[in-house]
């Protein structure tokens, strides 16, 4: 393969400034995530909720060590999606991956991945925070509709990208 050639098909690991923008966010979201048990003093006995229902109420309690629980399952996520964006020949794709459009799904399977990445960490971080608002009596119940922006910015780019993908057409 002509050395050109080689460079184009790797070209999908050059973060552009969006990227970077985008792994900024991610890595503030998972800051975040450990802010409430970092920097706000809850007694060690206080019951905090752990569950809430569809309408928002609260319908499970747990100990102060609930604040610790999330936070290191986000940093364990963003890990892995982070390792995960550098392996993007092992995703699947919805359409068949040739030498002429590799480039193109690769570079949109590893942004859609750091998209993920995002979403996911900052609903880690958003649920974290919710509970610790509940617990000091900031507010009653999460906010539903940032939870559900929160879902949407998960889906919609799988659905953007995949449709992407399966649309794209080469230009020879």
């Amino acid at each position: 393969m002509p050395k050109f050639k080689a460079f184009f098909m790797e070209n999908y690991k050059k973060k552009t400034t969006y990227d970077k923008i985008v792994e900024i966010v991610a890595l503030a979201a998972l800051v975040w995530a450990f802010c409430p048990p970092l920097f706000n003093s809850i007694d060690s006995d206080a019951i905090l909720p752990v569950h809430f229902n569809l309408v928002g109420e609260v319908d499970g309690w747990g100990d102060s060590s609930v604040l610790w629980i999330i936070p290191p399952i986000a940093l364990l996520l963003y890990i892995g999606l982070s390792i995960l964006q550098k392996f993007p020949k092992v995703y699947n794709y919805p359409c068949e991956v040739t030498e002429e459009n590799a480039n193109y799904l690769y570079r949109m399977g590893v942004q859609l991945i750091r998209h993920i990445k995002v979403s996911i960490v900052l609903t880690f971080a958003y649920i974290n925070y919710d509970i610790y608002a509940v617990a000091i009596g900031r507010c009653a119940s999460p906010n539903l509709f940032i939870i559900g922006m929160l879902i949407g910015i998960t889906l919609l780019p799988i659905i953007i990208c995949f449709s992407k993908m399966s649309r794209y057409k080469p230009k020879l």
